[in-house]
């Protein structure tokens, strides 16, 4: 159980969170706009990052809460997928130097576009489905067993911090080193989740690490583009094989065109994450946050 202190900067942490969402959610019409769903989007995964801190038995169920937020995020991911699809065919069709690019490119927009019908469709029918539980009983004080652990509020928020460094940071190192797709998605994931951790425990910080923030989110932001180019290559792929099978062979290699494109863009990104990851890994995390947290350095060598 964690000791009280933390306990009740976590619970506060929650309240703010919880209330965003809930504003967000009661926005009409939230799910028929890009942005407004993917700020529900946001601001759910925000909230699941302090579920996973909190002490789950402080909270009646917390399990059914925390799967029914994940739930939430699951539904709302392949609309958003398809919006970002739509907005970067949309940027290409707007650079489009001949008619024949912008002919390919409105062909796949509307074939994106009719993805994003149904997707929408699916998300309606399965948010009408879901069945949030009453998130107010989170706002409810929790128990606070064991008050007077012999720990302090900055150790606690360290021994919250550092298995999640760990997962996050451990294998940079070897991410960088070749290209994985889907390992690359699941690291920007942790990365987000290690984010989220840190500005929710903020007020264990004297010194908030700011600079730990802007380089978690710089290699957030590069795994995010990379996925968003790595998702669309594969749509991208899908589409050439259909329509050389239908014996579509002009707009198959307008495709193709495109694909060179977006794949030199992937590459981009991942020289970009490659090159935020240097130097990166646990051990720096910790020679970072540590003193921010007024907690003594690791030891050299420990790493």
């Amino acid at each position: 159980m964690h000791p009280a202190e933390l306990a009740i900067l976590l619970h506060r942490a929650l309240e703010v969170r919880l209330a965003g969402l809930q504003a967000l959610l009661a926005t009409k019409g939230w799910a028929e706009e890009e942005e407004p769903l993917h700020q529900v989007r946001v601001s759910a995964r925000r909230l699941g990052a302090v579920l996973d801190l909190v002490d789950p038995e402080a909270y009646p169920g917390h399990k059914g809460q925390r799967r029914a937020l994940k739930r939430l995020v699951d539904v709302l991911g392949l609309p958003r997928e398809l919006d970002v699809h739509a907005a970067q065919l949309e940027r290409h069709r707007r650079s489009a130097t001949t008619p024949g690019q912008g002919a390919v490119l409105e062909h796949l927009l509307e074939r994106v576009d009719r993805a994003r019908a149904k997707a929408r469709r699916t998300m309606h029918k399965e948010l009408g489905e879901l069945r949030l539980p009453d998130l107010d009983r989170l706002l409810d004080v929790p128990s606070l067993p064991a008050p007077f652990q012999h720990t302090s509020l900055q150790e606690a928020a360290w021994t919250c911090l550092e298995p999640r460094a760990a997962g996050a940071l451990g294998d940079l190192a070897s991410l960088a080193a070749q290209e994985d797709a889907p390992a690359l998605h699941k690291a920007r994931v942790r990365i987000k989740k290690l984010r989220y951790a840190v500005e929710a425990l903020e007020g264990a910080f004297p010194i908030v690490p700011e600079t730990v923030l802007t380089q978690l989110k710089t290699l957030q932001t590069a795994l995010g583009e990379h996925h968003d180019l790595a998702a669309l290559e594969a749509l991208l792929w899908e589409e050439e094989g259909l329509l050389r099978g239908r014996d579509r062979a002009i707009l198959a290699a307008g495709v193709l065109e495109l694909l060179g494109e977006v794949a030199e863009a992937r590459r981009a990104a991942f020289g970009r994450f490659t090159a935020a990851a240097a130097g990166q890994d646990p051990g720096v995390f910790a020679q970072a946050v540590r003193p921010a947290l007024g907690l003594p350095p690791v030891e050299a060598g420990s790493r």
